[in-house]
């Protein structure tokens, strides 16, 4: 169930405070995004740190031709959020990090598993490593 566009921005800079304090991110390395229709999904801006991102600061991006609204041009990994919302349509939200686990998990093709979360379920799947922006990480994603 896709959020609606004020609750998804909302969840969206929740999330990325959350992982700033955590320690997940760093500067504007990483990206959060949730979808709010079949067609629209709202992403973090590019080159905007966590630490001052409000609501307003996230565009709306439409998942066939990756065009968007608003004054700040979205996530240079915009691609790979679209995909994962094209090709999964049970996706709702996806948290894109740099952080050293997440990555040394992404170039070895392991799932993160073996705890249990309300939210997040048993598993996480990540993507083999690709450089960002990249067609090799889109296509990772896709797989």
């Amino acid at each position: 169930m896709a959020y609606k566009e004020t609750e998804a921005r909302e969840l969206i800079i929740s999330a990325v405070h959350r992982l700033t304090e955590a320690g997940l991110v760093a500067r504007t390395w990483g990206n959060v995004s949730a979808r709010v229709s079949e067609e629209q999904f709202v992403i973090t801006p590019s080159g905007l740190g966590y630490e001052h991102m409000q609501p307003e600061d996230l565009v709306l991006v439409n998942i066939s031709d990756l065009s968007y609204e608003g004054e700040r041009k979205p996530s240079s990994e915009k691609g790979i959020h679209a995909d994962a919302y094209r090709l999964r349509p049970e996706v709702n939200f996806v948290i894109h990090t740099h952080q050293d686990k997440a990555s040394v998990y992404g170039i070895r093709g392991w799932a993160l598993s073996g705890f249990s979360d309300p939210v997040l379920g048993k598993r996480v799947p990540c993507a083999a490593y690709g450089l960002p922006s990249t067609d090799k990480l889109r296509q990772a994603v896709a797989d």
